[in-house]
């Protein structure tokens, strides 16, 4: 046998077979690691859960789990209006501004959710009317159609409780008077009837 035919015989090329084998166990093993969070994840989050018992515990505050901060404003019909009245029943409260663009975007789909959900939840529209022209409210109000109840926060109550800092802001609470979500900016017609979905399940 010449030198070169037992060279090429003993050649391995366990470099490539090697490396192939590494970064196939790499792979599987992050694959189960992986696996592995996921699970993990998913009871530490079920554990850490709030319950409603636990929230009626925990200080009002526009925190999702914490019990929504109660107001009481006048809406444009002049009734006193507390978010207290709504116990029982999910509630969308939306603050707004007759001068915010992004305010104007989304009041047709919020307008159209409070009549397609009249019997099953509440959505409150609230006026930053500290900062806006009252004067402007009707016009608005006519443009949209809007029927469901428009509130005066002329003192800031509701907005200082809920710690508004951008408009629009949207808050969802669930039927037992707890903050599911804050969410500040616009809201288009998908997301709002998701979460409207959500809080109606969690009704029944």
């Amino acid at each position: 046998m010449s030198i070169d035919a037992k060279a090429q015989r003993d050649h391995k090329p366990t470099p490539f077979f090697r490396a192939l084998w590494f970064w196939m166990a790499m792979i599987g093993l992050t694959l189960i690691l992986g696996g592995i969070w996921i699970v993990l994840s998913k009871s530490w989050v079920t554990a850490g859960t709030i319950t409603a018992d636990e929230a009626i515990n925990l200080e009002p505050a526009a925190i999702a789990g914490h019990p929504a901060p109660n107001f009481e404003l006048v809406s444009t019909d002049g009734e006193t209006v507390k978010l207290s009245d709504f116990k029982g029943q999910p509630v969308i409260l939306n603050f707004w501004a007759t001068w915010c663009g992004p305010c104007r975007s989304e009041f047709p789909e919020f307008q159209q959710a409070a009549v397609d959900n009249a019997d099953r939840m509440v959505i409150i529209g609230i006026n930053n009317t500290s900062a806006d022209n009252p004067n402007a409210i009707p016009d608005f109000m006519k443009e949209f159609g809007i029927t469901f109840p428009i509130l005066l926060d002329t003192d800031r109550e509701a907005i200082d409780a809920y710690n508004v800092l951008g408009l629009p802001t949207t808050i969802f609470i669930d039927d037992q008077g707890v903050v599911n979500e804050v969410f500040t900016g616009p809201l288009n017609k998908a997301y709002i009837e998701s979460k409207i979905s959500e809080l109606i399940k969690s009704d029944l």
